[in-house]
């Protein structure tokens, strides 16, 4: 017998992962780098908006260095996916960053993959992010 996506992805409540959310954030605005990696994978990928992939958490925690510094920022779920020990998430996120001196709003999605570690945390494998805003010419 074959599966498919249908039967083989369950949705689960959403509440179980809110936890995520205030520890990002915080770890965001104080630019607590290590704090943000403890809460990903070993092996966690950054998919940057035009920029490469950024693979593993050391590469990941090197370019999390040259973030611009975020003044505010709020994330939110809004669907949740898993099959086993994976989940995929997407939703929306907004920042103010400090970009050179100027305030620059990023109004935008993402969308993340998370494992469950052994321990039945889960941290992020994935970590994609995109602007609402048109492409500038």
């Amino acid at each position: 017998m074959s599966y498919t996506a249908a039967e083989t992805v369950t949705r689960v409540d959403v509440s179980a992962f809110t936890p995520l959310i205030q520890p990002w954030i915080n770890a965001s605005l104080a630019r607590d780098w290590d704090a943000l990696i403890a809460m990903c994978t070993d092996d966690v990928s950054f998919s940057p908006p035009n920029e490469p992939l950024v693979e593993g958490s050391a590469a990941g925690r090197k370019w999390l260095e040259a973030f611009p510094t975020i003044k505010t920022m709020g994330w939110d779920i809004d669907h949740l996916e898993t099959v086993g020990d994976l989940a995929w998430v997407h939703g929306w996120v907004r920042m103010t960053l400090d970009v050179g001196g100027q305030t620059v709003d990023f109004n935008g999605k993402y969308a993340d993959a998370l494992r469950r570690a052994p321990d039945g945390t889960w941290r992020f494998a994935f970590v994609m992010w995109s602007s609402n805003d048109p492409a500038q010419a």
